[in-house]
């Protein structure tokens, strides 16, 4: 089995509480499912005995669920770690076999740090500190593990190797995450050291107000039972200033960003400082600074690290000057070996993130200290980059001496997506793999030119992303939490996370429409990880920022406007006009409403899911009477303008009536190419694929063609004029798999799921989507002669509504397995198999756990 707690596979940290446990258990048989589980935990492995776990064993509890489960032992002592099994009992009531045991590490209370914080007196921007602790310990531990974190940012050492970097983005004034490393195998008996270097950016509103800090503390525990803490305070040692040259900074892109160059003067550097080794006696002490007013959680996003060193596809010389071209769009930094550079030179490397020089994005310089160096330009924050432009450097660059360093958050990859178009095929690639680099200790759309914010809508297109493809949902669980933070008393919701800075006093700067992709963010994030907790704990959020919202409808229409306020998003990108009664805002607050009902339904509020759900009713009744003008729908109410996007938006929630589906995609496909914009292609594509207009949606993706011609990576819009390494229009890494697969969830956690396929424009199509509940596989192959086959892996402990759809209207027969499904008596009953139905388009079949191979054929053809 693969276990999980809290969302993560053996965490190294984990806020007080109650964990969660999740289990995926493997059984391909049909019909398998989980009838009954028992969930060990004990403070060593060998206590995971039934009956004798000293924590907690649950006995035999009668359920089939299987995510996020609710420990209910006695109290967990902070900075432990502890450990876990589980077995179950299947449909038969035979039980498993328990599974391997697997650990989770309980992190610091916020009330449990002995360290203090620590900086150097200085409080500007740009700043830079290194940190230094020997310790001397008599015994190797059994046990090591280091808490740690920064305003802003850090990098650790422990005896001279790399730990990691961090924290995780977030709200630098009120509340952090720290991380959490286990050094036991890189301790020994007799002197070890930390080593750090703490750096002050900015913050990413550029707001420069933020306090400054460093926070270390270790604990250790030794064989005979044994304990030792080490803890940031006076008697640390510290260089300040450091080999960064701090004056005059230059910063890159609007509103100064959070990416300053990197000006390392390698002179300055003590050499060694970083190893045991080194002798620190001349540094001065580090200054105590109050920090009890920050709040600090165990960080959720997965480690930032570098993920691959990429080889330059070329190295040439022109202008006096080096280019090194890595042939596609990165995010990272970059690592260069000098040779024969004199003490003094200065070598510079520019960013542009398209050949030719073109879309800089901010430089970077060394100065040299002379012979053989390498400098290594990690400093915790990300540049973007197709080509080095290098200057300063000293005889000829070879290809071995240059490297980008892909940088990003870990990621378990393993959806998938094929099909019978090259095209669509290199698109899936490219925007997963965008999705993909921008989680940098967060959720980051825009390259170094730019924020570098979590924004809302970006994060909504890039999270389904990570969803569909990655098995690590926790980075959507830090977004959902992190704007949760940012909810206003009033109840609305930022669009931008941290979002100090950004909103003026009269509330022009809110984006009413972004911050509804909130609720939907929520309700996406339990569909994949099935965390009940997470929804509770959420629902009253998701009621108060309703209740923002619900003054700006007008009574009569039920239609929404937000007045006063940043109106850019409600078109999406495109050149439908925003603002006013409008679609796209009428749209998203129909799906608010509905997901609030869908969050109450789960959590057993019966009356308010229904409220909540009559008052998506009346949105939806507002919208057709109000927006609808026969044959498609209006951007706003004061418009009769056709915009194929404003269509698009009903189309997305399934708002239209049915009568009227035929109507509308007739005037959407008369109308031509749309304008739509940048993200607004996620509204689009989505409404036409769930309309089942995959062929129409298959042909207008040639709009994808010069990203992939170019810098193969993801862009702002589609053109130039935008920023050119932009996840927010990564989203067909998700939509292939949802709509052209059809795997959709329908229960928390993949409990329940649909596999809808939308067949037309292409041959065949196949795939994957990780769950929690295992790996979802499903194909289809359009054959000659009007047959069509489906094969589906539907995972153990799940259910899943198959549509299999209609070739025609006429006569035709449908194959499960060898055997014949359609057309068969009702009462017919095959292994698997629990109900068979016929729909408008397609013949709708509800399956148990198993593997399925459909086929479809007409009758008398030839």
């Amino acid at each position: 089995m693969d276990l999980l707690v809290n969302g993560v596979s053996n965490p190294q940290a984990i806020d007080g509480g109650k964990p969660r446990f999740t289990w995926m258990f493997r059984d391909d048989r049909r019909g398998a499912m989980q009838t009954a589980y028992e969930i060990l935990v004990a403070s060593r492995p060998e206590r995971l005995v039934a009956g004798k776990a000293d924590y907690w064993d649950s006995g035999k509890v009668t359920s089939d669920k299987s995510t996020s489960v609710g420990y209910g032992g006695r109290p967990l002592p902070a900075a432990t770690r502890f450990w876990w099994k589980v077995r179950i009992w299947d449909e038969t009531g035979k039980a498993s076999l328990y599974s391997a045991p697997a650990f989770f590490d309980m992190g610091l209370n916020q009330k449990g740090w002995t360290a203090h914080y620590i900086w150097d007196g200085a409080d500007k921007a740009n700043h830079f500190v290194y940190f230094r602790k020997r310790f001397v310990i008599s015994n190797k531990p059994v046990l090591a593990k280091v808490y740690v974190t920064a305003i802003n940012d850090y990098l650790l050492y422990c005896n001279g190797q790399l730990l990691g970097q961090g924290p995780a983005r977030c709200d630098p004034y009120h509340y952090g995450q720290y991380n959490a490393y286990d050094v036991t195998k890189l301790l020994k008996p007799g002197t070890n050291v930390f080593a750090a270097v703490g750096h002050k950016a900015i913050p990413w509103s550029g707001n420069p107000n933020l306090k400054p800090a460093f926070l270390l503390e270790a604990r250790f525990l030794y064989p005979d039972g044994s304990s030792s803490t080490i803890g940031t305070d006076e008697s640390w040692k510290m260089l300040s200033p450091t080999a960064f040259i701090e004056a005059d900074p230059t910063y890159f892109g609007s509103g100064r960003g959070n990416r300053a160059a990197i000006r390392f003067d390698s002179r300055r550097e003590p050499v060694g400082w970083k190893n045991v080794g080194f002798d620190d006696s001349d540094w001065a002490s580090p200054m105590v600074v109050n920090r009890s007013d920050y709040h600090l959680f165990a960080q959720k996003a997965p480690t930032e690290r570098v993920q691959a060193a990429l080889r330059p596809v070329s190295v040439t010389r022109t202008n006096g000057a080096w280019l090194v071209d890595f042939g596609q769009c990165i995010n990272g930094w970059p690592k260069l070996t000098m040779r024969v550079n004199h003490p003094g030179d200065t070598v510079r490397v520019e960013y542009f993130q398209m050949i030719g020089e073109r879309k800089p994005s901010g430089w970077d310089e060394y100065i040299c200290h002379g012979g053989k160096e390498t400098w290594d330009a990690n400093f915790g924050r990300y540049t973007s980059f197709q080509t080095f432009r290098i200057t300063g450097y000293a005889g000829k660059l070879s290809a071995s001496d240059v490297s980008g360093m892909w940088a990003y958050g870990d990621a378990d990859v393993t959806g998938r997506f094929r099909c019978s178009s090259d095209l669509l095929n290199d698109i899936y690639k490219m925007c997963e793999r965008s999705a993909r680099q921008s989680v940098q200790q967060g959720i980051i759309s825009v390259d170094a030119q730019r924020e570098q914010l979590p924004w809302l809508a970006d994060a909504w297109s890039i999270a389904n992303v990570l969803l569909y493809n990655h098995r690590n949902t926790t980075m959507i669980d830090k977004v959902v939490r992190d704007f949760a933070g940012e909810q206003m008393t009033n109840g609305y919701i930022r669009n931008v996370s941290p979002g100090h800075g950004f909103e003026g006093a009269d509330g022009h700067g809110r984006i009413p429409e972004w911050a509804m992709y909130w609720p939907m963010l929520l309700w996406q994030q339990y569909l994949f990880s099935g965390d009940e907790t997470l929804l509770r704990e959420m629902a009253p959020r998701v009621a108060l920022f309703l209740e923002w919202l619900k003054p700006f409808q007008d009574p009569e229409t039920k239609l929404l406007n937000p007045l006063k306020m940043w109106r850019i998003s409600d078109f999406a990108g495109g050149d439908m006009p925003g603002g006013g009664y409008n679609i796209a805002t009428a749209c998203q607050y129909y799906e608010n409403l509905r997901i609030a009902s869908r969050v109450f339904s789960v959590l057993g509020e019966t009356n308010r899911s229904e409220d909540y759900l009559r008052q998506a009713e009346s949105v939806k009744e507002g919208i057709n009477t109000h927006l609808f003008n026969g044959r498609y729908y209006l951007a706003r109410t004061d418009t009769s303008k056709m915009f194929p996007l404003a269509s698009a938006w009903p189309l997305r929630f399934d708002i239209e009536r049915a009568a009227d589906k035929s109507k509308i995609l007739a005037a959407v496909e008369k109308s031509g190419k749309p304008n739509i914009g940048g993200y607004g292609g996620d509204a689009f594509y989505s409404g036409m694929l769930n309309a089942g207009e995959g062929a129409y949606v298959v042909h207008d993706l040639a709009r994808y063609r010069p990203m992939l011609d170019s810098n193969r990576t993801c862009w702002e819009q589609f053109g130039l004029g935008g920023e050119v390494n932009h996840a927010w229009t990564s989203y067909p890494g998700y939509l292939f798999q949802k709509y052209i697969l059809g795997i959709q969830p329908t229960g928390g956690g993949f409990a329940t799921f649909d596999i809808r396929p939308n067949i037309s424009g292409l041959t065949f199509a196949e795939g994957a989507v990780p769950t929690v509940k295992g790996l979802i596989t499903t194909g289809w192959k359009k054959h000659a002669a009007g047959k069509l086959s489906l094969s589906v892996h539907v995972p153990a402990n799940t259910r899943a509504t198959i549509y299999i759809p209609k070739l025609t209207q006429g006569d035709f027969t449908i194959m499960e397995s060898g055997k014949i499904l359609w057309p068969v008596a009702s009462q017919v009953k095959y292994t698997g198999v629990m109900a068979v139905s016929e729909e408008e388009t397609s013949i709708k079949c509800l399956v148990s756990a198993g593997d399925y191979r459909f086929s479809e054929a007409l009758l008398n053809s030839k």
